[in-house]
């Protein structure tokens, strides 16, 4: 067998336009596959960049037409059959060979094989991919339906998404642009045999006993009967046996076991190692290897403590989830790379998370982004991907799901890190949000039940039963059809209350979730990515620009209103821009806080999200430049193993002590009382001793005779070897007495691209934060309490080296009063 790739330089051209638009028909570009239309577009200078002011709705007319994608390539028909493989075609295609049909693809999530044999000459052949208008396809689909389908909409959106399988949000959505992606993003190969090809193979240890069974999987398609050696060699230990080879495309299962102690067990991050082990397989002549895994999983929903939990018990140890929601890397494909994810996944394992959510409105995502969650430790909530929406539920779409979803599992279940497997994204939920459905509940819910559990359910559970399916994010479990929307004792929640509903921050206080998959808070970005899509004349929060990069319709206004509901208003847009992420970052802080104070009743939080598709005001922690905000620093205090956690009820103080270690931990916590002056109040003396994966109160103080407006308090939690300090307000920042800090600072370079930065102040200073402008680099820390007793170091790490001048040049150092006095 031979893999030929046909990567690399392309030909594209239009063949239907559905506006005249700096292009004509005869029109031939280059273009790069792996890749897609626009940014073909954008390198022939035909489009300008679609993240640049309002380029988006400029560029919307490259996602309502047809396009053609070709090349030549030599055949020397050495080999009896030849397959062309393809993954992340996007979206409505149609195959050409020298002029002939040979297939049609209408779903970006699947895995084709084609067979070209007989239609493949000897010398030059011409291959075309002539892709369709996926808007023009999902509107002719809604032509035809014989009762509305209804979805979720947003500004500048394509319409009639849920009818197509493409990824949803490549359609617009609250937090990207509408670009309708056109190209085919993963290697396109031609495998050359004269007897058979592999299209997929799953590797999966499970425990039985003392020992653990590895599982092969083949999927096989033969063009002969025969017999075939598999030969399996893992970690000395190896196994071979014979397979009868029958024609066609089959799935053939092969298994061997090792002694349980001959390997050590994988954790997720911060609980224990993440131990890969390669397995090298042959069957016949072909080489596969794969890095696998030890570890046992199990997602409990059984009913404890008056509803039904979300705990996830790895290798027998419930481990508290931590973590956000994973949105697709970039709007536009050709802009991915491996990078880029190895940079964003790093950033989560490094803010202490051991979970992330991939989203249902993407896509699943490259075996790159899974490899490296194996590596780092970061459990994955997979998503089917459905979301918000409605969908079909006629044969011609369940047959499509059912590919897809039969490829995926095959190509992702032997990844320990994938814990779930999941429905959609809050589809149950949108049964209650249109009209139609609305009026016509069990008509929908039909449709629902088809796919979700008749289509969804049935092939997960047949290609990997050692997963749980959890039919649909949020839910309180199998069996359960609420909505866990406004529900917190059963499943996982989403709860939105204080974002959309303009609830005050204390109001994630009310809530009690087993498990909380999303909540979110925005912010603006930072003043180098604003600088990055809007001119001078823009940078102003409500300039038509700006305006353009916020998709929630009430999102400037949100973020406004709290900013006066909390604090005095900031001086400046740089200072709004700060404000804005310091506000996000401790609204999720307050609501982790309480939440982590409630384990094991509550044993997860996901927030929403992670990371952006195009520069944006948004609910991110990594802004799509990669650089942390606010809130990714925070998380990777609140999100750490051993935490106090300190708020505020009926007057009270209260401190509780959180443990994510395997073994219990002797505590002592402070809590000391200053004035926004800086001299002490007093100091109150804590000792506890928190079992693992709990959380602990270690004591509350009445707080009737403080001067909640002169007097602010932190908590100091120690072991021998930890120390963690979190500041509290004991009031709204706005109405406070602090003082002016007088922050002064000084820049030191340790070595290449490292630097110390010194700080000091003459009064308490809060949530100072550091910027280092357009210089690419990270902060060992940020948005930090500074007090006049003792200075903090903090490390700048950049990119590239500098002289430390040219880094103090570029530092801002911002804090809450400064901004808003």
């Amino acid at each position: 067998m031979e893999k030929v790739l046909l990567n690399g330089l392309w030909s594209l051209k239009p063949s239907r336009l559905s506006e005249r638009k700096h292009i004509e028909l005869d029109t031939v570009l280059p273009i790069t596959l792996p890749g897609d239309v626009h940014q073909a577009l954008l390198e022939s200078g035909i489009i300008k960049d679609p993240y640049w002011g309002k380029n988006e709705l400029d560029n919307l007319w490259v996602g309502k037409s047809d396009w053609t994608i070709y090349r030549e390539f030599e055949y020397t028909g050495d080999y009896k059959h030849a397959i062309l493989s393809l993954r992340r075609v996007d979206t409505i295609c149609t195959l050409l060979l020298n002029g002939i049909e040979v297939g049609r693809m209408e779903n970006e999530h699947r895995s084709y094989f084609f067979d070209l044999t007989d239609y493949l000459i000897k010398g030059i052949n011409k291959i075309e991919f002539a892709f369709e208008s996926a808007e023009k396809i999902a509107s002719l689909k809604a032509k035809e339906l014989k009762y509305p389908i209804p979805t979720s909409r947003y500004p500048n959106d394509s319409p009639n998404r849920n009818l197509i399988r493409k990824a949803q949000c490549n359609a617009g959505w609250d937090w990207g642009p509408n670009i309708m992606s056109i190209g085919i993003y993963e290697d396109i190969s031609l495998i050359l045999t004269d007897s058979y090809f592999i299209n997929s193979t799953s590797v999966y240890p499970i425990r039985c006993d003392e020992e653990w069974k590895i599982f092969i999987e083949l999927d096989v398609t033969s063009f002969v009967e025969r017999e075939e050696q598999i030969q399996a060699l893992l970690n000395n230990s190896s196994t071979s046996s014979i397979i009868s080879i029958k024609k066609g495309r089959k799935l053939y299962k092969e298994s061997f076991s090792i002694p349980y102690k001959s390997v050590d067990l994988w954790y997720p991050n911060g609980s224990g190692k993440q131990p890969l082990y390669p397995l090298l397989l042959s069957f016949g002549k072909i080489k596969i290897e794969k890095m696998i895994a030890f570890r046992t999983l199990e997602v409990k929903n059984e009913t404890t403590l008056g509803g039904r939990e979300l705990t996830i018990t790895v290798n027998g140890r419930p481990i508290f989830m931590k973590g956000g929601n994973w949105i697709p890397l970039d709007a536009l494909p050709s802009r991915i790379n491996k990078a880029r994810y190895e940079s964003i996944l790093q950033s989560c394992r490094d803010a202490n998370m051991n979970m992330l959510r991939v989203w249902g409105g993407g896509y699943y995502e490259s075996d790159i982004f899974y490899d490296e969650c194996d590596r780092l430790g970061l459990l994955i909530w997979q998503d089917m991907m459905f979301a918000c929406s409605t969908y079909p539920s006629d044969e011609e779409f369940l047959e499509n799901v059912k590919s897809e979803v039969r490829d995926q599992i095959r190509r992702l279940k032997d990844h320990p890190s994938i814990a779930l497997w999941c429905g959609n994204n809050e589809d149950l939920g949108a049964l209650t949000w249109y009209e139609e459905s609305i009026k016509n509940r069990d008509r929908y819910l039909i449709d629902y039940d088809r796919l979700n559990h008749g289509v969804l359910e049935r092939v997960i559970k047949e290609e990997d039963p050692s997963r749980i399916f959890w039919p649909s994010s949020p839910c309180a479990g199998p069996g359960d059809f609420s909505d866990n929307w406004h529900q917190d004792g059963n499943g996982d929640m989403h709860f939105w209350s204080v974002w959309h509903e303009g609830r005050d921050f204390e109001e994630y206080r009310t809530i009690k979730p087993r498990f909380c998959s999303e909540f979110g808070y925005q912010s603006f970005p930072s003043l180098a990515t604003v600088k990055s899509f809007v001119d001078e004349n823009n940078l102003n929060i409500s300039a038509p620009q700006f305006e353009h990069h916020q998709k929630n319709e009430r999102g400037n206004s949100i973020i406004i209103e709290n900013f006066a509901r909390y604090f005095r208003f900031p001086t400046s847009f740089e200072n709004m821009l700060y404000l804005s992420q310091a506000q996000q970052a401790w609204a999720i802080e307050t609501a982790v806080t309480y939440w982590r104070s409630l384990m094991p009743y509550c044993m997860g939080t996901l927030y929403w999200q992670i990371n952006d598709v195009w520069p944006v005001s948004s609910w991110s922690s990594i802004e799509y430049s990669g650089a942390w905000k606010l809130l990714h620093y925070n998380a990777k205090r609140f999100y750490s193993d051993l935490v106090p956690l300190v708020y505020q009820e009926n007057n009270r103080l209260q401190i509780y002590v959180a443990n994510d270690r395997a073994h219990t931990e002797k505590v002592d916590v402070k809590i000391i009382f200053r004035h926004y002056s800086g001299a002490k109040k007093e100091t109150h003396y804590f000792n506890v001793e928190v079992p693992p994966s709990e959380s602990i109160k270690a004591g509350e103080i009445d707080l009737s005779h403080i001067d909640k407006e002169d007097v602010f308090c932190y908590a100091k939690l120690t072991t021998k070897e930890t120390l963690r300090e979190r500041t509290h307000f004991l009031d709204r920042p706005k109405n406070t007495r602090m003082e002016n800090p007088k922050i002064r600072s000084k820049v030191t370079k340790m070595a290449k691209c490292t630097y110390n930065i010194q700080l000091t102040c003459e009064k308490p200073a809060f949530w100072v934060s550091l910027d280092q402008g357009e210089l690419i680099g990270r902060f060992s820390d940020n948005m930090i309490a500074l007090r006049p007793t003792s200075e903090k170091n903090i490390i700048f790490k950049s990119a590239t080296d500098y002289i430390a001048e040219e880094v103090e040049l570029a530092l801002k150092i911002y804090d809450l009063y400064s901004a808003t006095h």
